[in-house]
């Protein structure tokens, strides 16, 4: 019914394809090392920045974007969707060539972000960011021997990382829970540790709902991965929703205790690790080196679950004929793995590291590329929905649907104008970069494939 050929190895079931999108996620985790995005914004009030803004991102963008996953569960996600929905091969391919560098600079910022903790833990303390970058790359060289070992093989690494990710859940809200120690009252959390000036609270406020932009995103994730789904149709886009919801309901209770556990506010408005900070003195060291050390597992997990899915979108962009070299990088393996997309998805991982400065730039823009992709792909969605023109697909939320696709349109713009008002010189302008090249190179693909396979699919539909 789609027009393409099954080439990818069918293995994984509900509960792996709810592990791709919730490790992804890895909110406890994410929590520990990007919850100082919310207090620089607004303090221990951003709390509320999450609670409203992540509820408009998970059950607007979030559901929008699991349907049309059910309507085309097919490796690419988004690149597929836009492509098939609107015929423009082109606009198809930025998306994805954004949601490419959305994910590759993913890997590596992870990789970045948790190598001085996995160096501490064998008596090396980095005196320069350089430092960090052997660790960082044989860090990024372990997921891709993960993801070059097989499907399964990162299925069984993914199901451990969700196991690592509940484990940090439950033990962080069952030590804030049990454990005594001095708390906050409720009101604390409007408290805006010092951010708001002269009353002016409300710009703050939105900016601050950037914080579920980076603790929960990368929608597409079982779609991604939905050419290697049983059922795909029905359990990704289930998957993807349960993930998705799972992981905003568990952060509402997570921030809430650890803001109300700071107990010295100055300090850990002027901390780098503030979560480390409120653990150690509400908790004690021991607890804190535990979480630690746990929340890495869960953050490599998200490495390699980044890393599987920005491999699918080259993979499908390859397929269609859709980038330079495509005959190559579609090659799949005797073990049917994209061999050398993987390869050049750790390529490119590499270069991000070994190019800080490129780095800094792109990891601030990272929340940018998803966000415009994703609203590409609901307003394009909206339009198939609104006129009836989606396949037949088992996920739907019936006469609501149009309602959620308008209300994601809104968020989508919303969200990005936030973000480029973040940073308007490195996000904004970072992100103009992106597209301009994603331009320059889809005009390098041979004329005589470029936008073609999109165009034979859609008459296959």
């Amino acid at each position: 019914m789609l027009g393409y050929k099954q080439e990818l190895d069918r293995s994984l079931g509900l509960f792996s394809s709810f592990g791709v999108q919730f490790t992804s996620i890895a909110i406890a985790s994410s929590v520990f090392t990007t919850l100082i995005v919310g207090f620089g914004f607004f303090g221990p009030a951003s709390f509320w920045s999450f609670l409203i803004g992540g509820g408009l991102q998970v059950f607007t963008v979030g559901l929008a974007v699991a349907q049309l996953v059910s309507a085309y569960p097919l490796a690419g996600g988004v690149y597929q969707i836009t492509g098939r929905i609107t015929g423009k091969p082109w606009l198809a391919w930025q998306t994805g060539w954004w949601l490419l560098i959305a994910h590759t600079v993913a890997v590596t910022a992870v990789a970045v972000s948790i190598a001085p903790f996995i160096a501490g833990w064998f008596g090396v303390t980095f005196t320069e960011q350089s430092d960090a970058m052997p660790w960082a790359i044989g860090l990024i060289v372990l997921g891709t021997l993960i993801n070059l070992a097989g499907v399964k093989v990162a299925a069984i690494f993914n199901n451990i990382g969700v196991a690592a990710e509940v484990l940090c859940v439950v033990a962080l809200i069952g030590v804030l829970l049990v454990v005594k120690h001095p708390t906050q009252p409720l009101s604390f959390l409007n408290d805006s540790g010092g951010t708001v000036n002269s009353g002016h609270w409300f710009v703050p406020f939105l900016l601050a709902m950037i914080l579920p932009a980076y603790l929960i995103s990368s929608f597409d994730a079982t779609g991604n991965a939905s050419e290697e789904t049983k059922s795909a149709a029905l359990k990704a886009p289930l998957a993807s929703v349960l993930a998705n919801v799972s992981s905003y309901i568990i952060g509402i209770f997570m921030i809430a205790l650890i803001v109300l556990a700071i107990q010295d506010l100055p300090a850990v408005m002027a901390s780098d690790t503030p979560v480390k900070l409120i653990l150690d003195t509400a908790v004690g060291t021991a607890f804190a080196n535990v979480f630690e050390a746990v929340a890495i597992v869960a953050l490599f997990a998200a490495l390699v679950m980044l890393q599987l899915t920005g491999i699918r979108v080259l993979w499908a962009q390859a397929r269609d004929g859709q980038i330079p070299a495509a005959p190559w990088l579609r090659k799949v393996s005797a073990q049917r793995i994209p061999f050398n997309a993987t390869l050049t998805i750790f390529a490119l991982s590499v270069v991000f590291a070994l190019w800080s400065s490129l780095l800094s730039v792109l990891t601030a823009m990272t929340a940018l590329a998803w966000g415009l992709s994703y609203g590409v792909v609901v307003t394009v969605g909206a339009y198939a929905v609104l006129r009836g023109k989606l396949p037949e697909h088992p996920w739907h939320y019936g006469r609501v649907s149009p309602i959620i696709f308008i209300l994601s349109i809104v968020w989508s713009l919303v969200l990005c104008a936030l973000l480029i008002k973040s940073d308007p010189v490195h996000v904004g302008l970072g992100m103009l970069a992106v597209i301009v090249s994603g331009g320059v190179i889809y005009r390098a693909i041979p004329a005589s494939r470029r936008g073609k396979s999109i165009d034979t699919n859609q008459e296959q539909l």
